[in-house]
């Protein structure tokens, strides 16, 4: 599934669903980079259908960081499916996305 983009006063949600794995990193990484060709200056990742995450995912979104922070904007995770917490959980990223939402 693409991942789908909407506008809320000045942040840019992107909304993930399905994998993000090895499987669909080729597959994803021109939708998520195309968030920097988009004037708002937060992007907010909603992670909340995420069913699959592994590093290549990890890596995507490190990129996706990276890339928005140099061009001075700023990415966070509002919402997160159990499977991206255990993900974060195991590589000790939360600080790295401040997510929203902490394990139930």
């Amino acid at each position: 599934m693409p991942l789908t983009y909407s506008v809320q006063e000045d942040s840019l949600l992107l909304t993930v669903s399905g994998g993000l794995t090895i499987f669909q990193a080729a597959e994803r990484k021109p939708e998520l980079l195309h968030a920097l060709s988009l004037p708002q200056t937060e992007v907010v990742l909603d992670l909340a259908g995420v069913d699959e995450l592994d590093t290549a995912g990890i890596q995507l979104l490190l990129l996706l960081r990276r890339e928005l922070v140099n061009a001075g904007r700023r990415l966070e995770i509002g919402a997160c499916s159990p499977a991206v917490l255990a993900v974060l959980d195991l590589l000790q990223l939360h600080e790295r996305f401040s997510p929203a939402v902490e394990p139930a």
